[in-house]
């Protein structure tokens, strides 16, 4: 067969259209999955670049009254969520100060969450933040974290930390070992998922901390008020009938919701009086 310049044109068409176009050298394009764009060669002298698309259509708009947490987890994709719901960089800054107002508050100080409902952006990452303003003998009672592991790092001032860790972690005694320390300024302690610990302000001044945490969710569940929330007759064989059924209403009521003032070592050294049950 005699190869005509039609024939030939026909040719490098037809390759040029099976590859990719950053296969052309000189070309700053990338081929991806959803745009293809082809370089054909043309029957003159000058070279002609053509490109066929078949880029996806656009995401749908995302749902409306919903939360913006609720909203990024009905996204069909990550990207879907930045660019519907995350449409401010604003979105992407956690002011603690700010959050301190609406913030859970105790006798003794104050606790601010960044979790995935307080800070959207976090939603999906597995990660989350809490930072404690704890007044002087201030006491953030045992508790445990549902679904995170937590460390703790002093920013300012100290604080005695207990962990308790689980069924089997005994001293040499036998009995559960409490891990106990004084956690300085910019010193560190972890706290294992589903622990139960405490942080315990010994000053008169104040105290902060940091406390990241490993999950986006990471819950909180304050061991006395919990416990506290069972039937009274459960209470009651748990420690061998020494509460009544009037002892324990009355001590349910006393329990604070979260940091309580504590320790009468330090409230008598900060001049601070003690409150009666």
């Amino acid at each position: 067969m005699q190869f005509t310049k039609i024939t030939a044109m026909a040719i490098l068409a037809y390759t040029a259209q099976a590859a990719p176009y950053w296969n052309h050298p000189g070309s700053g394009e990338h081929a991806t999955g959803t745009t293809t764009s082809v370089y054909v060669a043309s029957s003159t002298s000058s070279s002609v670049a053509a490109a066929s698309s078949t880029a996806a259509p656009p995401a749908p708009a995302a749902p409306t009254g919903l939360s913006k947490t609720a909203q990024i987890l009905l996204a069909d994709t990550r990207v879907d969520g930045i660019n519907n719901v995350l449409k401010d960089n604003k979105d992407f800054v956690f002011d603690f100060n700010a959050g301190r107002p609406a913030a859970s508050i105790g006798k003794g100080g104050q606790i601010v969450a960044a979790n995935r409902k307080t800070f959207p952006a976090l939603t999906g990452q597995n990660i989350g933040m809490a930072v404690g303003f704890i007044g002087p003998c201030g006491f953030n009672t045992p508790h445990i974290h549902n679904r995170a592991t937590e460390l703790l790092i002093v920013t300012k001032g100290r604080v005695m930390s207990e962990m308790v860790i689980e069924n089997g972690v005994n001293n040499a005694e036998g009995k559960p070992r409490n891990v106990a320390n004084e956690i300085k300024e910019f010193q560190m302690t972890p706290f294992f998922q589903g622990s139960i610990h405490s942080q315990f302000n010994p000053d008169c001044t104040d105290a902060v901390f940091i406390a990241p945490q490993s999950n986006d969710d990471f819950g909180v569940s304050q061991v006395a008020n919990n416990f506290l929330a069972l039937n009274g007759n459960t209470i009651s064989a748990t420690f061998d009938n020494f509460f009544d059924g009037a002892q324990i209403d009355e001590f349910k009521s006393k329990v604070s919701i979260n940091v309580a003032l504590g320790v009468e070592e330090c409230l008598k050294k900060c001049n601070i009086s003690k409150r009666s049950l």
